[in-house]
């Protein structure tokens, strides 16, 4: 005859790593909502960010452009167009490194590494090639501040 055993009580919450997931996705949220480019980036006027996500054979998929005021919020980050449906780019370092080097252009390209579909070893392989350009407040003058 088989003895009696309990049943095991159902967890009510979510475990520590969905607890650990969902404080970094809020974290982000929060970074990246609400900010304007003056509030982040008090010496920038107005920035422009030109965006083209090309295929793996170098064709066009799209472009995009962009053009924030200082009042405007800001975001640095874009879904892929590619096939593999799920990637993001993410420009945030490339805007904060022209901008902490006070460069007026800055240019580069990223490649989307999100597998095809899942257990694939190919990647997407699609390729955002991006243009920032900076206007920036003019610097203090020395000589009123005396």
């Amino acid at each position: 005859m088989a003895g009696y055993f309990k049943k095991r009580r159902k967890s009510q919450g979510a475990n520590k790593n969905e607890e650990k997931v969902q404080r970094a996705a809020d974290a982000r949220s929060r970074e990246s909502s609400g900010a304007t480019l003056q509030a982040r980036y008090p010496s920038v006027r107005q920035l422009a960010f030109t965006l083209r996500f090309l295929t793996p054979q170098q064709q066009l998929l799209e472009e995009k452009a962009l053009t924030l005021q200082a009042n405007d919020a800001c975001r640095w980050d874009a879904s892929c167009p590619g096939r593999c449906g799920v990637g993001r780019f993410d420009f945030s370092e490339a805007v904060s490194r022209a901008i902490g080097q006070r460069q007026a252009v800055a240019e580069g390209s990223v490649s989307c590494r999100e597998p095809l579909y899942a257990g694939a070893k190919d990647t997407c392989g699609c390729q955002a090639q991006y243009k920032i350009e900076v206007d920036y407040l003019p610097p203090p003058d020395p000589s009123a501040a005396a």
